[in-house]
């Protein structure tokens, strides 16, 4: 933790530890209204360092704001006190609210929230993560929306959709312990519907009575309150837009992205059809979207495993001293602030304004309009594989990545005996595994020798979702080390997401090899670079829906499993 947080951080004055955290893991008896939100560290110190320097943009400073909801609080709850003095408009956007303030009181009041003290217990402070980091990306995704359908609203739009998850911000805060457990328990709206059956608490009408007491403004708030009635005509769009965004970041969390994709048929009560975009508009945002959630997903898997390794790090005496090991991170992680501030800011600002410019002197990758969907052809394919797969550290995986493994769930019983005895024989095979490497190895075989298909095989999509190869294959016309160029940066292979075609006419162009039926899904395996699992009942032949059933219980046993083992993936090429 920088150290210049730790050295404002204290008790806020006149207000007790107990309103902001409690101890023990009873339901705490304070107004939930009355909650201080701690800030997220990392947009504080960059916030921090952006406001004192006046050759910094106004428009650097508003972006790095509005990634953490409680900073926008602040910001928008003080300028309108202010604001409200002179009788004159509400200020709706924080880029507003800061040349209303300016820099002196935007410093102190980043001062007053570094005060604020921090979650004690590490689960809640992990969900009370969750629900902030769905904020800033809804807040993104409605920017994204907003510069398609009504540029001109595309800084209100960010606003209002930074504010979305407040309910849930607020439920965690005030339930703590208990809200862990539900949520544990429960999917997000099982927990809500918990919570207002249980000690009426409605989560989205208590996100709104909160945001209404820190003297949010009623033009902004009424797009995210869907009983509230719309005052300006002109400012209507602004809550389909935000609900369009929820909508659009709740499937991506629920690995149904693909059910949103260009082409599809909308659900008859989704937000996005109020957008009457057309298929043009949709397809760009669709595309910029995706750029975006698949980037910030990379970005935290890589967080994860840095946290994972630095705690490995203090528990291993060899290694250093805890002490050592902190101050060595908190050097890392000040230098690469540093170094990439400008960079993040860059790439941020140029992917809510349309996406980078091709750049001239890089190479385009066509092929002809008559190739072969799924033929292999591989233009400057990457030699060093061990590189841009993460091949040369599988063999460094010694330990699981869960120390508590929970009990896997039994698998669903399915319509036919032979599926049942399939599934029966797999999921033992899962469970009984002490290595991932032996275990994907000997699944790949079983799902031939056992199951229904015809090929099975490992493939490893490289760094940048360009190129994929085959580490591991059993079948016919398969082989390892096969390499193939992901011409559609969109496609099921490319993006890592589940698909399974079971009839087809013609060739697939989503498959990796061409076939008309196939499956695939990612895997949870402890490797820097996504892994997925490839079946099919060959080029020519069907997958029935029973082989379909078959596939999702086992992948769904099976990334239940691999955390809990140690091992990497089975490589069988040379690299």
């Amino acid at each position: 933790m920088p150290a210049d947080f730790d050295k404002l951080r204290t008790t806020l004055p006149g207000v007790p530890r107990e309103s902001i955290y409690g101890e023990g893991s009873g339901v705490p008896s304070g107004n939930p209204l009355s909650l201080y939100f701690p800030c997220n560290e990392i947009i504080w110190n960059e916030a921090r360092r952006l406001v004192p320097d006046r050759s910094v943009r106004l428009e650097d400073i508003a972006t790095c704001c509005a990634q953490d909801p409680v900073i926008g609080i602040e910001l928008l709850r003080i300028s309108n006190a202010m604001y409200f003095a002179g009788g004159r408009t509400p200020i709706t956007t924080i880029k507003t609210a800061i040349v209303r303030l300016g820099h002196d009181v935007v410093l102190q009041t980043l001062n007053e929230l570094a005060l604020r003290p921090p979650f004690e217990n590490e689960e809640v402070r992990h969900w009370f993560e969750i629900y902030r980091n769905k904020c800033k990306r809804n807040s993104i995704i409605s920017r994204i929306l907003a510069e398609a359908v009504s540029r001109n609203l595309s800084d209100d739009c960010q606003s209002a959709g930074l504010f979305i998850c407040v309910g849930e911000m607020l439920a965690v805060a005030h339930f703590r312990e208990k809200y862990v457990q539900l949520a544990e328990e429960h999917s997000r709206g099982g927990v809500n519907y918990y919570l207002g059956q249980k000690f009426r608490f409605d989560v989205e009408q208590m996100g709104l009575k909160y945001l209404r007491k820190n003297g949010l403004p009623e033009a902004l708030l009424f797009a995210i309150d869907r009983e509230a009635q719309v005052r300006s005509p002109d400012r209507a769009v602004l809550r389909p837009l935000c609900m369009a965004a929820s909508e659009m970041l709740d499937a991506f969390d629920a690995n149904r992205w693909e059910k949103l994709a260009p082409g599809r048929t909308l659900p008859p009560k989704s937000s996005l059809r109020l957008l009457q975009m057309n298929d043009s508009q949709y397809l760009k945002v669709y595309e910029r979207v995706a750029e975006y959630l698949f980037s910030e997903r990379l970005a935290e898997e890589r967080r994860r495993k840095e946290e994972f390794q630095k705690h490995v790090l203090k528990q291993d005496p060899e290694q250093g001293s805890p002490e050592d090991s902190d101050k060595d991170s908190e050097v890392a992680w000040k230098d690469k602030t540093d170094h990439n501030a400008d960079d993040w800011h860059a790439d941020l600002a140029n992917l809510l304004q349309g996406g980078a410019q091709p750049d001239p002197h890089q190479e385009v990758k066509t092929h002809s309009e008559d190739q072969e969907p799924g033929d292999t052809h591989e233009p400057q394919f990457p030699k060093n594989l061990a590189d841009n797969f993460s091949l040369s550290h599988n063999s460094q995986k010694v330990a699981p990545r869960v120390e508590s493994p929970r009990a896997i769930r039994p698998p669903p019983q399915l319509r036919t005996s032979r599926g049942n005895e399939v599934v029966e024989v797999l999921s033992d095979l899962v469970q009984a595994a002490k290595n991932s490497e032996e275990l994907l190895t000997d699944l790949l075989e079983r799902l031939i020798t056992e199951g229904p298909f015809e090929k099975s095989a490992l493939i490893v999509v490289s760094k940048d979702r360009q190129y994929a190869i085959v580490v591991a294959a059993r079948g016919p016309n398969i082989g390892n080390g096969q390499k193939l160029s992901l011409d559609d940066p969109l496609s099921p292979l490319a993006r890592s997401f589940s698909k399974v075609q079971s009839y087809g006419n013609k060739r697939s162009k989503e498959s990796p090899f061409g076939s008309r039926a196939f499956a695939l899904a990612p895997l949870d395996a402890d490797h820097e670079t996504p892994v997925v699992l490839y079946a099919d009942c060959g080029n020519n032949g069907s997958i029935t829906f029973e082989a379909r059933r078959i596939f999702r219980t086992v992948v769904d046993v099976l990334n239940q499993r691999l955390p809990t083992i140690p091992g990497g993936i089975p490589i069988e090429i040379d690299y």
